[in-house]
């Protein structure tokens, strides 16, 4: 198997993650509220491993991610509160009173299982990184991970601006979404003319179909891709967004074995640490 092999298990894996899954995409489906809900994890992973690092505010959380790209604090806070509300995160009394410790809940954590699951597959067909048994099913792997995966600000801002295009996507709410389905039609096909339904892919992701629009047009705008057929109902891939794509997902795949290694190496040190212990 071959880089088209991994890219099409991605794609599938990517795409089958938030499709019909309601307000779960509004907890991700942008990278700055990604960067928010991989923040919080990294935040709870530091605090379980490191009993030396700060504790998991509100604060804490809004420092770490004030640097990365449209991330603010008053959006922090917003979706903290939203992950709140959707049984991500819970807040708990800290030893100090006026203290309120952010943790994430045991939901956040197999969500999080999930999406590290839907990255690192396609690592195995490229013979970058093997999955064992426990590590599939151990919760506390992810962990591990979200503990080395925290890219520096201007790391994270850096591998944007090398790929502007998947920029445009993740930045924009649905945006990757879309991207996603449209190019699983052109895994299935073959043909750079896809099909494409703007009612599906609004309802599937919980987005509206005027942002659906907006997105297609931005693209369109930008030579990503063009209408085939009115309504657009049959789109055309352009021979740069797949270029595109493949440069964006050959380096994405690199730092996600690369993390994902540090996080086997530190996990098995941790579980001795913890057996001598005992």
């Amino acid at each position: 198997m071959g880089v088209s092999e991994a890219r099409a298990i991605y794609i599938e894996e990517a795409s089958a993650l938030y499709r019909h899954t309601g307000l779960l995409n509004k907890a991700v489906n942008t990278l700055p509220r990604h960067a928010i809900f991989g923040c919080a994890l990294h935040i709870h992973a530091r605090s379980l491993f490191d009993p030396a690092a700060p504790a998991p505010t509100l604060t804490c959380l809004q420092k770490l991610s004030a640097d990365y790209r449209n991330v603010s604090p008053g959006r922090v806070a917003a979706q903290t509160l939203l992950l709140r509300k959707l049984g991500f995160l819970e807040a708990r009394a800290g030893s100090d009173r006026r203290q309120r410790l952010l943790q994430p809940t045991e939901k956040m954590v197999r969500e999080d299982h999930r999406w590290l699951m839907a990255q690192l597959a396609p690592l195995a067909p490229l013979g970058l990184f093997h999955l064992t048994v426990d590590e599939r099913a151990t919760p506390e792997f992810v962990l591990a991970f979200r503990f080395h995966w925290a890219l520096a600000p201007i790391e994270a801002a850096d591998f944007l601006d090398r790929h502007p295009t998947i920029a445009f996507f993740v930045m924009r709410d649905g945006g990757f979404s879309m991207l996603l389905e449209l190019l699983r039609e052109w895994q299935k096909t073959g043909s750079t003319q896809v099909a494409f339904d703007v009612m599906e892919t609004a309802s599937a992701y919980c987005v509206s179909k005027s942002q659906i629009w907006n997105l297609l047009h931005g693209a369109e705008a930008q030579g990503l891709l063009a209408t085939e057929a009115p309504a657009w109902r049959l789109v055309s891939l352009s021979d740069r967004l797949l270029a595109d794509v493949d440069a964006w997902f050959t380096e994405m795949t690199i730092e996600l074995a690369a993390a994902a290694t540090r996080a086997r190496l530190f996990w098995a040190d941790h579980r001795q640490a913890k057996l001598l212990a005992e």
